[in-house]
C-alpha cells in the first residue's frame, strides 16, 4: 500500500522535476521557485527540491528567506557551506561566515576560497585576505580574473593604508591597469606609499577609461556617468590634498557632493576631508559636513580606520569650539573601544589638556604613552609634541636627555641641530660637540649600509668640524676632513684644510696629499696677468669697479679692461645753481618764528568767521539782543572789499584789555561743519 501511494507521488513529481530542470537552464528563477513549492507541497521531505529553492531565493537576493529555509531544514542543508556562509555574508553577519567557511574539513573550493577572501577583507584581516587572493590570481584564468586582480589590489591597498609598518613584497604583475577598476586600485596602493604624483597620474587615467567605457555603453547620461566616477576623483581630490593642491582638492570634494552621489562612504569621505581643509576656519561649515560624515546609515560602508578618523575629527572640532566636555567624552569613549597602538586619540587628549592650559597633566599623559608603548613605533610628530611640551614648561634638560636617547632621532639632521641650539642655550659647548660626533657617526655608518652618501653626512660633518675646532681636537677634525675628502674628492678646499692638518702631525701624508691639488697652470688659466699688475697696490673704488663692470659688459669681451683713470675724474661735477628767492622777499624783515607751526597751532590764529559786519553779532545772545563790543573787531576797507585784520598785541577798546584771542584746540579728524559747530 505504502509503495503505490509512493508511485503516484514519485508521477506527479516527475514532471515537475522536468519542469524545474528547464526553468534552471533559463534562469526563469520565479518560476522555477513556483515550481518547487509545488514539490514540497507534495512531497515535504524532498531534498533537492529544498535545495533548489534555496537556489531560486539566493538567485532572486532573498538571502534572509533562503537562511530561514537553511536553519529549518539543517539535515538537508547540512553540506550547503558556501550558500550558508554566502547568505551570511550578504545578511552582513561576517563572523558567522567566517566560523561557517573554517568548518570545512576538506579543501576549500574555488568559489569558497573567493568567498573566504571577501569575508576576511571584512574583517579586515587584510594579511590572509592578501594571500588568497595572490594565490587565486596566480592559479585561474577565466572571465573573472580582472575582477579578481582588482580585489586583491584593494584589499593591498587597505592593508598599507590601516598599517602602515606592514611590509609588503609588491610584485612586478601585482599593479594593473587592464581596466579601469584595477587601475584605481593600483592609484590607492601607491597613494598607500607616499608616492603621490605617480598616484595622481594613475587617477587620472582611471577616470578617463571609466568615462570611456561608460560612454561606448551608450546607456548612461553624463550626469550618471559623474556619479559612477565619483570615487576616483574623491581619492584623486585626496591625492591634491596630500600635494598641498588644496583649493583644487576643495574644487573637486564640492563637485562631488554637488552630483549627490549614491555611495554614501564616498559623501562620508568627501565631507570629513572638506571639514580638514576648514581647519580651525569656518567651523559652522565644518560641523555640517561632520554630522553628514557620521550619519548612522554610513557607518556599515566604511572601515574601522574610517570610523576612527572621524571619531577623532570629530572630537577636535569639538575642542576648536569650545565644547571640551564633548570632547572628552568622543574620546574617552574611543579609549574604552579599541586598545589599539595609533596615537591619535592620546594626542587629541593632548590638545584638549593643551586648550584648557594643562600643560603638566598633558606632559604626563603623553610620557605614559610613550613609555607604554616602547615596544612598538611611535610617531615622529608624537614624540616631537612631547618635546615641545616639555620646552613649554622650561625644562631643556629633560627635553635634551629625550631627544638625546631616540637613535631613530639622532640621524636627523632638524634633530641634531635642535640638540645642538639647545645645548648652546644650556652653555654646555662640550655636549653640543659630542651630540654632532655621535650623528656624524651614526648617519655614516648608515649611509655606508644603504650604498649611498647623503648631503645631510657632508652638512653634519662640516658643522662637527668647528665645533671639534673649538674644542682642540685636532685628531677628530682630521678623521672628519678624512671623511670629506672621500665623499668630495674634487673639493680643493677641503683638501687644502686637510693638508694643513697633516703638516702638524704627519708630513709625509701631507706631503702625499698634496699632489692631488692642481698646478699653479691649472690655478692661472682664466687670469688677465696685466690687470693684475695694473692693479696690484691700487685700491679699486667703487665706482671705478662699476665702470669696469660697465665696459666688459657693452665690449661683450672676455678680457676684463684696466682702469686707468682716477676717481676724481669720473665724478660728475655739480652745476652751481643761482639761489632764487620769493617774489616778495624783504630781507630786513624778520621771519615770523611760528613759521614751523601749523596755521591752526600759531599764536594769532582766530579761526574762520562765516558773518561780518553788523550780522556778526546775531544769535549771540538773547533773542534781539545787539553786541555789545563791537569794536573788538578791526576791519580794513579796501577796493577789493572788507578783510579781516591781523591781531594785535595791543589793546583796541576802551577798557584796554587784550584783544588777542585764546589759542583754539582743533578738533581731529572732522569735517569743517563740525568745527564750526564747536566755536558755538
Amino acid at each position: 500500500m505504502t509503495s503505490d501511494k509512493q508511485e503516484k507521488i514519485d508521477e506527479q513529481l516527475r514532471p515537475l522535476y522536468a519542469e524545474l530542470q528547464k526553468y534552471g537552464q533559463t534562469q526563469d528563477w520565479d518560476r522555477a521557485l513556483k515550481t518547487t513549492r509545488k514539490i514540497l507541497g507534495i512531497s515535504s521531505n524532498e531534498k533537492k527540491a529544498t535545495q533548489s529553492k534555496i537556489i531560486c531565493l539566493m538567485q532572486l537576493d532573498k538571502f534572509d528567506e533562503a537562511y530561514g529555509t537553511m536553519t529549518k531544514n539543517a539535515n538537508d542543508t547540512a553540506d550547503l557551506f558556501f550558500e550558508r556562509a554566502y547568505c551570511e555574508y550578504r545578511l552582513n553577519r561576517i563572523e558567522d561566515a567566517y566560523n561557517t567557511l573554517k568548518s570545512i574539513e576538506r579543501d576549500l573550493s574555488e568559489r569558497e576560497q573567493e568567498l573566504l577572501a571577501q569575508v576576511l577583507f571584512k574583517l579586515e584581516k587584510y594579511n590572509e585576505c592578501v594571500d588568497y587572493y595572490r594565490s587565486l590570481v596566480k592559479n585561474n584564468a577565466d572571465e573573472y580574473q580582472s575582477t579578481r586582480q582588482a580585489n586583491f589590489i584593494a584589499a593591498l591597498a587597505t592593508w598599507k593604508l590601516t598599517d602602515p609598518s606592514c611590509n609588503v613584497q609588491l610584485e612586478s604583475n601585482d599593479l594593473s591597469d587592464e581596466t579601469y577598476d584595477t587601475t584605481y586600485n593600483s592609484a590607492c596602493v601607491l597613494l598607500s606609499s607616499g608616492k603621490y604624483a605617480e598616484a595622481e597620474i594613475k587617477l587620472r587615467n582611471a577616470e578617463a577609461q571609466c568615462r570611456r567605457e561608460l560612454e561606448e555603453e551608450g546607456d548612461m547620461n553624463e550626469e550618471e556617468i559623474s556619479r559612477e566616477t565619483a570615487n576616483i576623483r574623491v581619492q584623486l581630490a585626496y591625492c591634491l590634498q596630500q600635494e598641498d593642491k588644496n583649493v583644487e582638492a576643495l574644487t573637486l570634494y564640492n563637485d562631488v557632493l554637488k552630483t549627490k552621489p549614491t555611495d554614501l562612504a564616498v559623501i562620508a569621505v568627501a565631507s570629513n576631508n572638506l571639514a580638514v581643509l576648514n581647519r580651525d576656519q569656518n567651523l559652522f561649515d565644518s560641523r555640517k559636513r561632520i554630522k553628514t560624515a557620521t550619519a548612522p546609515e554610513t557607518e556599515p560602508k566604511l572601515n574601522a580606520f574610517q570610523k576612527k578618523i572621524l571619531q577623532v575629527n570629530e572630537a577636535l572640532l569639538a575642542i576648536y569650539t569650545g565644547q571640551h566636555e564633548t570632547a572628552r567624552r568622543i574620546l574617552d569613549k574611543m579609549v574604552q573601544k579599541n586598545n589599539d597602538t595609533d596615537d591619535s586619540v592620546p594626542l587629541a587628549k593632548v590638545s584638549l589638556l593643551m586648550k584648557e592650559k594643562k600643560l603638566p597633566e598633558a606632559t604626563q599623559l603623553l610620557q605614559e604613552f610613550i613609555e607604554n608603548g616602547k615596544q612598538r613605533s611611535i610617531s615622529l610628530y608624537c614624540r616631537l609634541t612631547y618635546v615641545q611640551l616639555l620646552l613649554s614648561q622650561g625644562k631643556v634638560n629633560q627635553a635634551c636627555d629625550y631627544l638625546r636617547s631616540d637613535e631613530e632621532l639622532l640621524v636627523k639632521p632638524g634633530i641634531v641641530a635642535t640638540l645642538v641650539t639647545l645645548y648652546n642655550y644650556l652653555e654646555d659647548t662640550k655636549s653640543a660637540a659630542q651630540v654632532l660626533n655621535e650623528a656624524v657617526d651614526r648617519l655614516y655608518n648608515l649611509d655606508r649600509t644603504k650604498g649611498k652618501h647623503s648631503r645631510a653626512l657632508a652638512y653634519l660633518i662640516k658643522q662637527n668640524i668647528i665645533y671639534q675646532e673649538k674644542q682642540g681636537n685636532g685628531k677628530r677634525v682630521t678623521e672628519m676632513l678624512e671623511i670629506l675628502h672621500k665623499l668630495y674628492p674634487n673639493d680643493t678646499n677641503t683638501l687644502s684644510k686637510l693638508i694643513i692638518h697633516y703638516l702638524k702631525s704627519d708630513p709625509e701624508r701631507a706631503n702625499l696629499l698634496s699632489q692631488k691639488l692642481p698646478s699653479i697652470k691649472q690655478l692661472a688659466e682664466g687670469i688677465d696677468v696685466d690687470t693684475l699688475e695694473s692693479t696690484f697696490g691700487k685700491r679699486v673704488t667703487k665706482a671705478e669697479k662699476t665702470i669696469e663692470k660697465t665696459k666688459a659688459s657693452d665690449s661683450g669681451s672676455t678680457a676684463t679692461t684696466t682702469v686707468t683713470t682716477t676717481s676724481a675724474e669720473k665724478k660728475k661735477k655739480k652745476r652751481k645753481r643761482k639761489i632764487r628767492l620769493p617774489k616778495k622777499y624783504d630781507p630786513t624783515s624778520k621771519p615770523d618764528p611760528e613759521r614751523w607751526l601749523p596755521l591752526r597751532e600759531r599764536t594769532y590764529y582766530r579761526g574762520k568767521r562765516g558773518k561780518r559786519g553788523k550780522q556778526a553779532a546775531v544769535g549771540k545772545g538773547t533773542q534781539g539782543a545787539v553786541g555789545s563790543d563791537q569794536s573788538a573787531t578791526t576791519t580794513i576797507t579796501t577796493s577789493t572789499g572788507a578783510q579781516r585784520s591781523m591781531p594785535s598785541s595791543k589793546g583796541t577798546g576802551a577798557s584796554g584789555s587784550s584783544a588777542t584771542q585764546p589759542k583754539p584746540m582743533p578738533p581731529s579728524g572732522k569735517s569743517a561743519a563740525s568745527k564750526r559747530k564747536g566755536r558755538r
